[in-house]
């Protein structure tokens, strides 16, 4: 609850306002069958009645409809549009929790899921915290007045009246556990069915090129067919409560047309009375049938509110904001000991010991699966090491403000994620400020040909995920991102692996000479690319297997030798 508490103290205003027009358009709604009452006795009592009486209290009752409909305005707009304000606040709470989330994060947490949590749960959220305070307050306001009415009017036939209403609370109190239960696993089910259609559009090109539309539909419609038959079961409990309330509600009307009845023909009832007990049933059957229906918003609410909550309570393991700010000019870099695992369990990285002058350019390369896109993760502190410890000018990391860290590294990761959208606004990414370098690194990363071919250039729209791009095109594009700010750090990751080895030679010359006096470590299993190196790293099994420079390599590690030989061959 104490998710939705702020929202409530910050609106605390618009929903007194709007309790009281409820409250106001309750008491209006016990008026008119009053009045209705009167006006019926005049015309049973006297049979030359003055029809003036009978427009007064029609004037009346059009005047209380009218005020009713201004409270209940009043109302819509400061309950349900504090609900609305609700639902905006937790979403972005929500969106800017997962954005600090870390790498960890997201291997326990599949897109689906977040997805779920941050559409279908908030909307049930909003409805418990809207629908549900009108609701709980007609179940007590115009429910205990209504009563109070009928009992004024006859509190025998009040009594025998409400004798069927008891079993509407029995029947939605345990139906309303069954409800909460069934809704926290229909949520997730969707969640994992949202997952499995994400990924499958995500991967289509590659579904129809290797024939899996069938595979695919077969997966989709096997989630689909879990979370139908827990919805089904969700909609035969939600489908009995109103059958059940409303049959209920009609036996009360029985009793009071039967028993009614008898009163007037006995004279202790007037007609005006039967039809006010008439009014006034109408008036309670929505106060009852309110109790079912906010049991189950609220059921829904609360489990939905319980999965936020926890996926609020998920933190980071990187600490973002503390430590230090400032770095000196001196960007010698150490490793040292350094031991990772994902699972905690097999060590990726094991015993690594490196130093990285200021300034040098540093390649790494070395079997698949050797750790070494693992290595610059840790060097970016995207992840944090198990153990040992990673210094620039013998500052941990780990005690520099992630901010700051940021802010000196320039990082290109192995996949080149292009957003749907511009060129321009995927080299850019929203920095204004950086715009005049913009032709800069487009030359940097031989990209002006392409652009230049294209009929809208930088604002041509590349699509979802850059269907419309080559694989060196959206690798050139991520270049160009990672050069748009001048870094002092620059880590990149296998960056001409899907270019041709022409425009792979001139990015990398062209990379040397803007990186200055820039640290610059690169991943690359093209040699041509870390060839001209100050120092190449080989890593074997996550180990560092050999060091050093290039034509000490080909003399001295076999490795190296035979895929020197095989690349000069090729």
């Amino acid at each position: 609850m104490h998710l939705i508490l702020p929202y409530f103290k910050k609106n605390i205003k618009f929903i007194i306002a709007g309790i009281v027009s409820l409250i106001l358009v309750d008491i209006l709604q016990l008026l008119i069958p009053y009045l209705a009452k009167l006006a019926i006795d005049i015309i049973a009592k006297n049979q030359n009645f003055e029809l003036s009486s009978i427009i007064k209290y029609s004037i009346i009752i059009t005047g209380i409809g009218i005020l009713a409909f201004f409270f209940r305005y009043i109302w819509r707009i400061c309950l349900i549009g504090t609900a609305r304000y609700l639902e905006k606040g937790i979403r972005k709470e929500l969106f800017i929790h997962i954005l600090k989330m870390d790498s960890y994060f997201f291997s326990r947490f599949n897109s689906g899921d977040i997805m779920t949590h941050a559409t279908s749960d908030i909307n049930h959220i909003r409805l418990a915290f809207g629908m549900g305070i009108v609701a709980l307050t007609d179940s007590l306001l115009l429910g205990i007045s209504t009563i109070s009415m009928m009992c004024i009017l006859n509190i025998k036939l009040t009594i025998l009246s409400v004798l069927p209403l008891p079993f509407i609370i029995i029947i939605t109190r345990y139906m309303g556990r069954k409800m909460h239960i069934l809704h926290r696993d229909a949520q997730q089910l969707f969640s994992s069915l949202t997952e499995k259609i994400r990924e499958s559009f995500f991967g289509i090109r590659i579904i129809k090129i290797f024939n899996f539309q069938e595979i695919a539909d077969k997966r989709i419609y096997t989630h689909s067919k879990n979370y139908y038959k827990k919805n089904l079961k969700r909609a035969v409990i939600t489908a009995m409560i109103r059958p059940l309330m409303i049959f209920f509600l009609n036996l009360s009307l029985f009793i009071i047309i039967f028993q009614g009845g008898k009163f007037v023909i006995d004279g202790e009832l007037s007609p005006g009375d039967l039809v006010a007990f008439i009014q006034y049933l109408s008036l309670l059957a929505w106060p009852v049938i309110a109790i079912g229906w906010m049991t189950n918003l609220v059921q829904r609410g609360l489990a939905s509110l319980k999965r936020i909550e926890s996926l609020l309570k998920e933190q980071s393991t990187i600490e973002k904001n503390t430590g230090r700010e400032n770095f000196p000019d001196n960007y010698d870099i150490k490793l040292k000991n350094i031991s990772f695992s994902y699972d905690k369990n097999t060590n990726i990285l094991k015993d690594i010991d490196l130093s990285i002058k200021s300034g040098e350019f540093i390649g790494i390369t070395g079997p698949p699966g050797s750790g070494k896109s693992t290595l610059l993760y840790l060097l970016a502190r995207i992840y944090e090491p198990d153990s040992g410890k990673i210094t620039i000018d013998q500052i941990d990391i780990s005690k520099v403000s992630l901010e700051a860290l940021k802010s000196k590294i320039a990082f290109m990761p192995q996949e080149s994620f292009i957003f749907t959208g511009k060129i321009v606004d995927n080299i850019t990414l929203g920095r204004q400020s950086y715009k005049h370098r913009l032709d800069q690194t487009i030359n940097l990363s031989n990209l002006e040909n392409t652009i230049s071919n294209m009929n809208s250039g930088l604002d041509t729209i590349v699509g979802e995920r850059g269907v419309t791009l080559s694989g060196g095109q959206k690798q050139r594009i991520a270049i160009a991102r990672s050069f748009l700010k001048e870094k002092k750090i620059i880590i990149m990751d296998d960056p001409v692996s899907q270019v041709d080895s022409k425009t792979a030679c001139s990015i990398i010359s062209n990379i040397l000479d803007e990186k200055k006096e820039s640290t610059l470590i690169i991943v690359s299993h093209r040699l041509s690319a870390i060839q001209d190196a100050d120092k190449i790293i080989i890593m074997k099994d996550g180990r560092i297997e050999a060091e050093g420079k290039h034509f000490e390599l080909v003399e001295k590690n076999e490795f190296y030798n035979l895929l020197n030989k095989i690349q000069h061959t090729a």
